[in-house]
């Protein structure tokens, strides 16, 4: 019998509950509020509305919206300095920039969008820390994110690039996975994601029980890459990890597994 989502402690470590499977737990739940990460004097805030994540902010210098235009070349040094002189309580940088003709009012809802997510899948690094629920506290901003969160926790593990992390969470040579079943897991995921023809290949192969041993040998993609996009299926529910000891159903077509065993 499946059970329904349950929700996650009110706050807690990053070492002891991974940050993908936080934000999982918060978008079945459908959970309005805030979700503070703090690290090493770091703060981010992710806003959350309805289950869906909607805005973010960080207290890191090289996060701000200055520093991010500044990177990629869409405005000077001379720019930014004098913007940054103007802004003053309610006046922000990036309206400045619009009023001083330096951005157009698109290019900065553009860069608003990219700042957001960059804060977002920089946290989804984060191996230690802690974090804090605020139930009903809602973002106030006027540009917010309207992304799918399974896209979000693909792409935030896409950028994870600890081996040792990944190797705990996907389990060794020998775990084996199966893809979910249709009933078990709304194709509605599939449609809010963008996989790639390897990820769809990777999908497609576990039409059918599977070591990671046999996944690695039969991807064109390198090993650490299957072992990662694996990882990302089974937080967003795409796929799942076998028990050690798993029993046919009377047909002998497919394993037979209760949500209770499943990881």
């Amino acid at each position: 019998m499946s059970r329904g989502p349950q929700a996650p402690p009110a706050e807690g470590s990053l070492s002891e509950r991974d940050l993908p499977d936080l934000v999982l737990d918060l978008s079945r739940l459908r959970w309005t509020g805030m979700l503070l990460l703090e690290r090493a004097g770091i703060d981010v805030r992710l806003n959350l509305k309805d289950g869906g994540m909607v805005f973010a902010s960080s207290s890191d210098p090289d996060r701000r919206l200055g520093s991010q235009l500044f990177r990629s070349g869409a405005v000077t040094l001379r720019q930014l300095v004098d913007a940054g002189r103007a802004v003053a309580p309610g006046k922000r940088l990036g309206t400045i920039l619009v009023e001083q003709g330096v951005l157009a009012p698109k290019a900065l809802v553009r860069a608003v969008v990219d700042q957001t997510q960059e804060i977002i899948y920089a946290a989804f690094q984060w191996t230690d820390g802690r974090y804090r629920l605020q139930e009903g506290a809602e973002a106030s901003e006027s540009i917010t994110l309207n992304i799918s969160t399974p896209s979000i926790i693909l792409e935030g593990i896409r950028r994870i690039e600890s081996w040792t992390r990944i190797d705990r969470a996907v389990g060794g040579l020998e775990a084996r996975y199966v893809r979910c079943a249709m009933n078990e897991r709304p194709d509605a995921t599939m449609r809010q994601m963008a996989l790639d023809a390897d990820g769809l290949a990777l999908l497609e192969a576990l039409a059918k029980p599977q070591t990671v041993e046999a996944l690695c040998a039969g991807s064109t993609l390198h090993d650490f890459r299957v072992c990662r996009t694996l990882w990302a299926f089974r937080v967003i529910g795409l796929v799942r990890r076998l028990p050690e000891a798993q029993l046919l159903d009377d047909d002998g077509l497919e394993y037979v597994i209760s949500d209770a065993d499943a990881t």
